[in-house]
């Protein structure tokens, strides 16, 4: 943005804090957003509905113009994002606004969830990303239900008020193509954000309470038929948990206000395949509930009536096919260093990631053993997984049956035969000279206790994305990517980490101190782990060659 654009906006110079600004309110929170004078059209239709005259804000958001047409974006306390053409910045805009507005709510329960309102009363539509959850509430839209939120509902009790966060409404792929050709849809204003994701202008009734009728949890399968099934409040509240987005800032991680809502609140789970089974039938059905139906045991009793299949037909069930399990391959001799993944159904992530540590790290090749464990050992990738012990010298791959989930991880410890372990994902690529060097400071500190780990390269190896993981809730995960300028230097000492995501990990085997074996499903193990070694004296340690 040049000094022009700025004196022309009557705000101060260039250089200052100055440019066309708005302030954004949802509850209590408020963010101001600087901008050029270019983007002002896309700011108001974005957030236009959230607009505030408050004074004092929490969080700032500034883009700046450069000369060569791209953006460059920051969040006061959080590294710029540099480059951006004027789609990839709607992007990471809306993803940045959101975050400043509820990142700091700490008086009331905020829920990745949708929001319409019909007569006065409100669907909540819960769910995490890619669910079908802002689809389904610009579906209702689309059949002339008030919009409240795709995005973010705030429980404003006691107990069924919701507030809705009021975006614009935004969509991708074969819902943004469906949505465009429905009544209303076709005639809004609309940006892109990226490549598969469109977002329209839409009415609403910004920071307006309503009180909640019901909770529909949608589950959006290609191909499957129409189906309800009535939730008990034990299974709504269950839900409604995991779409918590702010529960590290509430003294009870804001249960009472969830349980509250789920038994005063009648709650289905509604699968579907497809916008034409629902038209005529699931708008009918919930006008019919807000309108009339008066407590939740009596809509629960009604919902029972019309639950399960709502399509003629037996339900179209395709077994899994089944591969034969190769056995696994022999041990070989011991080796130092045994560089292991565990995998499901990603022969291209192996492949090139052992390929790469082949061609870049030639200098440990001797040392090394590759240690391939398949948790899906009767998929479409086994046998191919399997073939690789022809072509790769200290190859050895090893099916896992019986256990799921990222845990499985556990296993490369349990069948490595190296002296020391590094665990990778298997897509994971290690900048030249990263192995040696850890090869190198196991040779300084054999008798090591601690667990050692790296910064993350961004795809187009220039800069650092994150050093560590700090100890925060952000979107239902425990941690939010951070950077330590110690590790932007290769050479610089070892340093102390709280957590860090477990793409790559390492230690001696012999201090491995493992994962709890009733971990399932993704991501438990990241935070635990680092407070396990901790809680037996040792330290996680953010090694800076180790990228």
């Amino acid at each position: 943005m040049s000094e022009q654009d700025f004196r022309q906006e009557g705000v101060g110079p260039a250089g200052s804090d100055a440019g066309r600004h708005v302030t954004l309110a949802f509850c209590d929170q408020h963010v101001r957003v600087r901008y050029p004078v270019c983007l002002h059209d896309m700011i108001e239709m974005l957030f236009g509905a959230l607009r505030s005259d408050a004074v004092s804000v929490g969080h700032e958001v500034v883009v700046v113009a450069g000369d060569d047409g791209r953006f460059a974006i920051t969040r006061a306390g959080a590294p710029s994002t540099d480059g951006l053409s004027r789609v990839e910045l709607s992007a990471f805009l809306m993803e940045k606004v959101m975050w400043s507005l509820v990142a700091d709510i700490d008086q009331t329960v905020a829920l990745h969830a949708g929001a319409v309102a019909w007569n006065g009363k409100a669907i909540l539509i819960p769910g995490r990303t890619g669910v079908g959850k802002s689809s389904l509430t610009a579906w209702f839209v689309a059949h002339g239900f008030e919009y409240l939120s795709d995005e973010t509902a705030a429980l404003t009790g006691p107990p069924t008020g919701i507030v809705g966060l009021s975006r614009a409404i935004v969509s991708k792929g074969k819902a943004a193509d469906e949505l465009s050709r429905m009544s209303g849809f076709g005639d809004m204003r609309s940006v892109v954000l990226d490549d598969a994701e469109v977002a329209w202008a839409t009415p609403s009734a910004a920071g307006s309470q309503r009180q909640c009728g019901l909770i529909v949890f949608p589950r959006y399968v290609p191909g499957s038929d129409l189906a309800l099934s009535v939730a008990t409040p034990a299974q709504a509240a269950l839900g409604l948990m995991e779409c918590n987005l702010n529960a590290r800032n509430l003294r009870d991680g804001g249960m009472a206000a969830v349980v509250a809502l789920a038994r005063a609140v009648p709650a289905v789970v509604m699968a579907y395949g497809d916008f034409r089974q629902l038209d005529g039938a699931i708008d009918v059905l919930a006008r019919c509930l807000l309108d009339d139906v008066r407590d939740a045991a009596a809509a629960r009793r009604l919902l029972s009536l019309v639950g399960g299949k709502a399509t003629a037909g037996p339900e179209k069930v395709v077994p899994a096919e089944r591969f034969p399990i190769p056995a696994a391959t022999p041990r070989g001799a011991p080796k130092k260093l045994t560089i292991g993944m565990a995998t499901y159904d990603d022969y291209d992530g192996v492949y090139f990631s052992i390929q790469a540590l082949r061609m870049y790290h030639p200098e440990i090749n001797d040392q090394i053993e590759f240690l391939v464990v398949d948790n899906h050992p009767d998929g479409p990738c086994s046998a191919p997984l399997k073939a690789l012990e022809h072509h790769i010298p200290n190859y050895r791959y090893v099916p896992i049956k019986g256990r799921r989930g990222t845990a499985v991880r556990q296993s490369v410890f349990d069948e490595a035969s190296g002296e020391f372990v590094l665990c990778i994902d298997c897509h994971v690529f290690i900048a030249p000279g990263g192995v040696q060097r850890l090869l190198d400071y196991f040779d300084a500190h054999p008798d090591t206790p601690d667990l050692l780990q790296g910064p993350l390269l961004a795809d187009g190896l220039d800069h650092l994305v994150a050093s560590h993981l700090a100890p925060e809730w952000r979107s239902g995960f425990f941690g939010t990517w951070q950077i330590d300028d110690r590790a932007k230097d290769v050479d610089a000492a070892p340093f102390e980490i709280p957590s860090q995501g477990l793409g790559l990990f390492a230690c001696r085997r012999a201090a491995w101190l493992g994962f709890n074996p009733a971990f399932r499903g993704f991501g438990g193990e990241e935070g635990y782990i680092q407070e396990k070694f901790r809680r037996a004296g040792a330290r996680t340690l953010c090694l800076p060659f180790l990228r």
